[in-house]
């Protein structure tokens, strides 16, 4: 009987080796795909992790562009970064001022030469929502800039057409 249990452990061993040598982890030279991943943190039964936006950070400086130039890329507010952009829209977040965020825009639109603007500010308990719309033949830009009372970020909402 020990006669056949060394056979099967050597058949085993034959088929571990053989397997090794098939996928080349037993090659010195022979390069190797490697994944890496970060592990993801547990949730607890009250609470379900919530996905994070890679940000992305806005230059402090604006150049202006020229309108045959303009894209949604340069209605960005300066130091703040980027949660989300499409071709027409995008997400922002910052921690200026609100009203800092809403005289750039203001000087933004009014720079890209729009026929009709309306800017509505509003400050309730010191929650935030200012909405600025500027207008022209073939050119809209809308801008949302929302912020609650008890939050530290500024949140930003830019739509192009």
């Amino acid at each position: 009987m020990s006669n056949l249990r060394l056979l099967v452990i050597l058949i085993l061993i034959l088929v571990v080796l053989s397997f090794i040598q098939k996928e080349g982890l037993g090659s010195k030279n022979q390069k190797k795909n490697v994944i890496v991943s970060t592990p993801t943190p547990k949730a607890t039964p009250a609470q379900t992790p919530i996905p994070t936006p890679i940000p992305t950070l806005v230059p402090s400086t604006s150049i202006p562009i020229p309108s045959s130039q303009r894209n949604i890329s340069s209605f960005a507010y300066p130091g703040s970064i980027i949660l989300s952009k499409s071709e027409k829209e995008m997400t922002l977040q910052s921690l200026d001022d609100p009203q800092a965020i809403t005289n750039w825009y203001k000087e933004k639109i009014i720079s890209a030469g729009v026929n009709a603007k309306s800017f509505v500010t509003t400050n309730t308990n010191g929650n935030v929502l200012n909405k600025l719309v500027g207008a022209k033949s073939g050119f809209k830009i809308s801008v949302e800039i929302s912020k609650k009372n008890n939050e530290g970020k500024t949140e930003i909402s830019v739509i192009y057409s």
